[in-house]
Order: C-alpha cells, then structure tokens, then sequence
C-alpha cells in the first residue's frame, strides 16, 4: 500500500522563526524538528507539545532511540491510546539522527492511516543532506511538517537580544545590544541565562554599557563557518573576536590554519593565480595546503602585498610555528594571519 499524508497536514520545512504562524493556521500531527541549536531546537518542540496540549494531547509518550532500541514499541505506542479518551502524543527521539533500516521502516509504519487521536514529534540532530533525502525523513515531509533550527548568526543574535530586552520592558541602545551579541553569540541557552541576569540585577529600565558590562560572562560560541564567512569581509575586530573565541574553546590551531588555507585558496582561483605561468604547478602546491596541512609545500617566490602568494608563505610559517618547528604563538599567528586574508579579499 502507497504512503498516504496525513490528512489536512500542511506538508512543509520551514525555519524555526515560521513555527508560530504555521501551528497558529494548519493542523499538524506529525513534527520533526532538527538541527543543532540546542535553545531554538528545545523551544520548537516545546511549541509543537503546547499546541498539541490546547487540542486535546495530554497523553505522552517518550520513546528514545539508543543502542538496542526496540523499534517494534513505536508501532506498540501508535495502538496503545489512553484509558481515559485523552488525544496521544507519541514524543520519538533519535539522538544519532540515524534510525537505521528497521527504525525508517517503523517510522514509516507508524505514519500509515495515522488515528486522529495520536500525533508523532521526533526530535533529532541536525540532518545532513544524505539524511534528509532518505526515506524516511522524505515520509514525514510528506506527512507534516520539518523544522530545521540553526545557528543564529551575528545580526540574528542582536535582533534575538533587542526583542528578549523589549519583551522584558527594558531599553537598550545600539551598543548595549552589541556588547550583549558578541558574548552570547552562538551560545542561545547561555544568552538566555545572561539576559535573566540582566533583568534581575538592573535598577533601572534603561540599560547602560557599564550596568551590563557588570554582569555578563563571555558565553560567545563560535564555529570554523563563521571564521570563514567572517574572512570574506573588513571586520577585523571581530575576525580577532572569533579566533579567540576558539581558542577559548580549545579548538585545534590546524583546524583554524585548514579554514585559512581554503579561503587563500579560493583567492587563488578567484585571481587565476594558480594557473600562473611563473609557477607551474602551483594549484597543486594550493590544494596541498588544505589536504595535508602545509606539508611539503613548495612556496612560490613572490611576497608582493597581500596576494595570495603571500598568503600562502604565511600559511607555511603559521604551520611551522604551531609544530614548534619556528618560534612564535599560534594563536597570535593565526591572527595576523586572518587579518591579512581580509585586507586580500
């Protein structure tokens, strides 16, 4: 028998800002919410359990996939309604985001001629491209609605923060809300917790630099994307911002300098230097950077400005000084290094 959607289910993906108009307007009894943003992804599935709450749902059902996980329970809990006539809300999580052949086959299973009275939330992290076009992600698409939360980046966390504040009735200028961003961004659930601080300690409405400088802690969260997108512009104070921030997090100075190398890398195409005659072979050499860290690598003579070239020698130093093999510190490298690609872009 052919997969039928569930009836008057709205059939979508939407982002995480869409939740709200989407559970105000369309019934939804089947909801999968994924991504890695633990407040955004904790929120979503909170929303959807409310929703349910207000129509009935008040019979739940927690099943998690772990290592031996039964998947003949899901089907268990679909036949298994309340006692009591309550409307049941079977809440699936699979935290290795994979359920394997016999889970995609239950889940599947599971969404067949679903009873009105029963509705399935799955919470899962978040699904690379492979993951959401199998089988089962594409029948619960099919079926209701996806909810894929992110990351939010610097600009969304200042617009998160100046709404949390307005919510709360107190005014902040353009300063107080950037001073806040920069130490919660990437980190929503720390965000939270700063701003309950905030709220608590504060005398007065009107937020100042010093009155909120007293009370953050640097929550910030940073990831290799950011340092690359941040790469691409003239932001220098926060290109230095995020480099410190992974240091703080103990991130791996090669894994920083492999990011570098990918945007000289794309420099060099960009200007066709690779294909340069004065140093044939040097896409090779390029694309050595990012495949064994640097090793190896024969420079090319040019240290003209900042040309990729140049970038490219810096690349080399920064390598040899974070296997000790030239004097210096990483990190502070790794700075100059950053600021250099910007001024080169």
């Amino acid at each position: 028998m052919g997969f039928r959607p569930v009836s008057g289910a709205p059939c979508m993906q939407i982002r995480f800002s869409q939740l709200k108009d989407v559970l105000n307007r369309s019934e939804c009894r089947v909801f999968l919410v994924s991504g890695d943003e633990p407040y955004q992804h904790m929120l979503a599935a909170d929303m959807y359990r409310e929703h349910l709450s207000g129509t009935g749902f008040t019979d739940r059902k927690i099943l998690t996939s772990e290592p031996g996980f039964d998947w003949s329970g899901l089907d268990a809990a679909r036949h298994d309604r309340s006692l009591f006539g309550e409307r049941t809300l079977v809440d699936l999580r699979i935290p290795g985001g994979k359920p394997g052949a016999s889970g995609a086959k239950a889940i599947a299973g599971f969404l067949q001629g679903l009873h009105p009275d029963v509705a399935l939330l799955i919470q899962a992290p978040r699904l690379d491209r492979s993951a959401m076009g199998s089988a089962w992600v594409k029948a619960v698409d099919k079926a209701g609605v996806i909810v894929r939360v992110w990351p939010l980046n610097y600009r969304e966390t200042e617009n998160w923060v100046r709404q949390k504040l307005r919510k709360e009735g107190f005014a902040a200028g353009k300063e107080v809300v950037a001073l806040i961003a920069q130490h919660v961004e990437g980190n929503l659930v720390a965000g939270v917790q700063e701003l309950e601080k905030i709220v608590l300690v504060s005398d007065s409405r009107e937020l100042t630099l010093e009155s909120v400088s007293r009370v953050l802690t640097d929550s910030s969260h940073y990831s290799l994307k950011e340092l690359n997108d941040t790469l691409s512009t003239r932001d220098h104070l926060r290109c230095i911002r995020i480099l410190r921030g992974l240091e703080k997090e103990d991130v791996q100075p090669p894994l920083v300098l492999w990011a570098m190398a990918e945007r000289v890398r794309m420099l060099a195409g960009r200007r066709g230097e690779a294909r340069d005659h004065r140093n044939p072979g040097g896409s090779d050499r390029l694309a050595g950077v990012t495949r064994t860290s640097l090793q190896h690598v024969s420079l090319p003579a040019s240290t003209h400005g900042q040309e990729p070239s140049f970038l490219l020698r810096q690349c080399a130093w920064v390598d040899q000084v974070i296997k000790g093999q030239a004097h210096g510190n990483p990190w502070r490298e790794l700075v100059q290094l950053g600021l250099a690609i910007q001024l080169a872009g």
